[in-house]
């Protein structure tokens, strides 16, 4: 007669399951979901945003034998996707050199006058020579990785595209 045979072992409780989840942890769920794929969607909307402008830059760094036409050219068409075609198309010479200091940075300006001011004058006159070449290349690249083209009317990052 042994009062502890009597005795029955200690039970544990089942283990709680995982699932179903609480609703607390279904809300925070969707909010990293949602936080996620509105960060994927802005992502993506600025890359393409962008794209012009390092299309623009690949053409010019793949050659080194560009014309003054063909940088002017690529410039041009850089600035037509991002400003309004009636604000760009028409300018050439000094208003079109004033159009590129505008859009960069001002510690950039002095030397991107240097190397394009010449280049951009000449263009338009009658030469058989293009020795402004290799200066109005090195100021496209600069203006493709210094320019910025955000603060016009036409485009934002929020809008998108034309």
């Amino acid at each position: 007669m042994d009062p502890l045979a009597q005795l029955k072992d200690i039970h544990l409780p089942e283990a709680i399951p995982i699932w179903p989840l609480a609703p607390g942890w279904w809300i925070l769920i969707i909010c990293i979901l949602v936080a996620i794929a509105y960060a994927t969607q802005r992502y993506l909307k600025q890359r393409r945003f962008w794209q012009v402008k390092r299309q623009g830059l690949a053409y010019l760094l793949a050659s080194d034998s560009l014309s003054s036409e063909q940088s002017l050219t690529t410039l041009k068409w850089v600035c037509l996707h991002y400003f309004q075609r009636e604000k760009v198309a028409s300018l050439h010479g000094e208003s079109l050199l004033r159009f590129f200091l505008k859009q960069l940075p001002t510690e950039i300006q002095p030397k991107f006058r240097v190397l394009a001011q010449n280049a951009i004058v000449e263009h338009y006159r009658k030469n058989d020579h293009d020795i402004y070449a290799p200066e109005i290349h090195k100021a496209a690249i600069l203006f493709c990785q210094h320019a910025d083209l955000t603060n016009n009317n036409n485009n934002d990052l929020k809008g998108g595209e034309q």
